[in-house]
C-alpha cells in the first residue's frame, strides 16, 4: 500500500559514493554552523567546517525571521565550504535541522503477528507490506496530535520524517526482518511533524540556493540518534541541546528515542540579561558572555556576569523542569543527562542541574549524571578537518549522520 504523503524507495540498501560531497546547515538563532562531509562504508568524514554568526534580526527561538538575510549567510557558508574545490567536487546536496516549540515528535511502537508462513524467512516485500501497514496510522496520529498541541489545522502540518529505528523478530533485535524467521514481530518508529511554513522556508532556501534537499530532520532527534552506543538495547539518556533560542531535549529509553521537547529558552535570553544587568547593548552584551565562558574577564566583571549567568540559570531550569513534565511514554526518566550546544559552555546550567532537586520533582530514580556531550563521542563520525572540538559542533555534525543514515538504508526513512 502506497501512502498519499510519501514515496518510498525499495532498494534495501544504497552504494555509498566516497566522492560525494554533502553539506550539513544548523541554522541557528545565533549561530549558522556548517559542515562539508563525504561518506564511506564506515561512516561521515568532515572534511570542512564554517561557523557565521547570524544577525540578531535574522532568527527568533529557531525560526528564520528574515529569509533574505538567512539566505545570504547560508550562501557565505556553502561559498566558504566549497572554496578550493574543482567544480565537480562541490556539493550540490543538502541536509538541514529544524527546531523550535512547534517541531513536534511522537514514538510508536507496533506488535504485528506474522500468518501461518511465520517459518519462512521474512522477505524484503514482506517487511515493507508490514511496515506499510501502519504507516497511515502514524501520519494521522502525529498529525492529530501536533494539531492538538499547537492549534494548527492538519493541513498547515508537514511530516519531516518517519525513522525506523528499530526492529525485534521472535524477541531478537534485529536491523533488518529480511531472512529471519519468527511470528511475533515489534516495530519501533519515530515520526517528526512541524508547521507547514517552517518546513517551507526551509524548502525555498534550498532551491533558492540550487541545492538539492536530502531532508529537513528534527535536531534533537539527530543528536540522540548519533551519539556513540545511543541505540543499544541496554542505553538510556537524556539529551539536552541549548542553542540560542531555544532548548531542545530528546529522550532516549532502551536504545529508541521515545519523546523530543523543545522550549524557547537559549543562550540570547543569558545575554539579554548581562545587558540589561550590565548596561550594554547586545552585541557588547554576548562578546562579555563568549568571554565569560572563555575565563577572559577581570575577577570583578567575572563575578558579576556569574551572578546573572546563576539566576538566569534557575529560570531556566525551571522552563526544562515543565518541558520535562510534559514527555509522554516515560514513567522513570534515565539518570544519564548529556548536554551540547552553545549553552552547555556556561557552567551554571550545569551547576543548577546538579543542584536541583530532580528525584522530588521528576520521576527519576535518583540523582542523574550531568555530562557534557562533547563531538568525540559521535557514533560514525570521522573528523579531517580537526576542527570538530566543543558541545556546539555536536548539532551540524548530528545532520550529516543523519543524512548518511538515510542515503546508506532509504527504507529505513520515510519523507515527504
Amino acid at each position: 500500500m502506497k501512502l498519499p504523503f510519501f514515496s518510498r524507495k525499495n532498494d534495501n540498501t544504497k552504494i555509498i559514493n566516497p566522492d560525494e560531497n554533502y553539506i550539513a546547515l544548523d541554522i541557528g538563532t545565533e549561530w549558522l554552523k556548517s559542515l562539508l562531509f563525504s561518506t564511506d562504508e564506515f561512516g561521515v568524514n568532515i572534511k570542512k567546517v564554517s561557523r557565521i554568526q547570524q544577525q540578531q534580526s535574522a532568527m527568533n527561538k529557531g525560526i528564520i525571521t528574515n529569509l533574505s538575510t538567512v539566505l545570504e549567510n547560508c550562501r557565505l557558508a556553502i561559498d566558504e565550504l566549497n572554496t578550493d574545490l574543482e567544480q565537480e567536487q562541490q556539493s550540490k546536496k543538502i541536509v538541514m535541522g529544524i527546531a523550535g516549540e512547534y517541531v513536534q515528535g511522537v514514538s510508536i511502537i507496533v506488535n504485528y503477528e506474522r500468518d501461518e508462513r511465520y517459518d519462512i524467512d521474512v522477505d524484503q516485500s514482506e517487511q515493507d507490506k508490514i511496515i506499510n501497514r501502519v504507516y497511515e496510522q502514524i501520519v494521522a496520529t502525529g498529525k492529530d496530535d501536533l494539531a492538538k498541541r499547537t492549534g494548527l489545522l492538519n493541513e498547515d502540518i508537514e511530516i519531516l520524517h518517519i525513522t525506523v529505528t528499530g526492529m525485534e523478530i521472535g524477541g531478537m533485535s534485529v536491523e533488518s526482518l529480511v531472512g529471519f524467521k519468527g511470528k511475533s514481530v515489534k516495530l519501533y518508529f519515530y515520526a517528526s511533524f512541524a508547521p507547514r511554513t517552517f518546513v517551507e522556508s526551509l524548502k525555498s532556501l534550498a532551491q533558492s540556493l540550487n541545492m538539492e534537499l536530502i531532508g529537513v530532520v528534527s535536531q534533537p532527534f539527530a543528536i540522540a540518534r548519533a551519539f556513540a552506543g545511543a541505540r543499544n538495547k541496554d542505553f538510556s539518556s537524556i539529551f539536552i541541546d541549548i542553542g540560542g533560542g531555544t532548548t531542545d531535549i530528546a529522550t532516549v529509553i532502551n536504545g529508541n528515542v521515545v519523546d523530543t521537547q523543545m522550549f524557547a529558552f537559549g543562550g540570547r535570553v543569558f545575554t539579554k540579561e548581562i545587558a540589561r544587568e550590565m548596561n550594554l547593548d547586545y552585541r557588547h552584551a554576548e562578546s562579555r558572555k563568549i568571554k565569560y565562558t572563555g575565563d577572559l574577564l577581570d575577577k570583578k566583571i567575572k563575578k558579576e556576569v556569574k551572578t546573572i549567568m546563576y539566576q538566569t540559570s534557575q529560570t531556566w531550569i525551571k522552563c526544562l523542569k515543565s518541558a520535562l513534565e510534559n514527555t509522554e511514554d516515560v514513567q522513570s526518566f534515565p539518570t544519564q543527562v548529556f548536554l551540547c550546544g552553545g549553552g552547555a559552555l556556561l557552567p551554571e546550567i550545569r551547576e543548577v542541574m546538579i543542584e536541583f532537586p530532580w528525584t522530588r520533582l521528576l520521576q527519576f530514580p535518583a540523582v542523574p549524571k550531568i555530562n557534557i556531550f562533547l563531538p568525540e563521542r559521535l557514533d560514525g563520525i570521522k573528523d579531517l578537518s580537526g576542527e570538530l572540538k566543543f558541545a556546539y559542533d555536536v548539532t551540524p555534525a548530528a545532520l550529516a549522520k543523519f543524512a548518511y543514515d538515510k542515503i546508506k538504508n532509504p527504507q529505513n526513512y520515510y519523507s515527504k
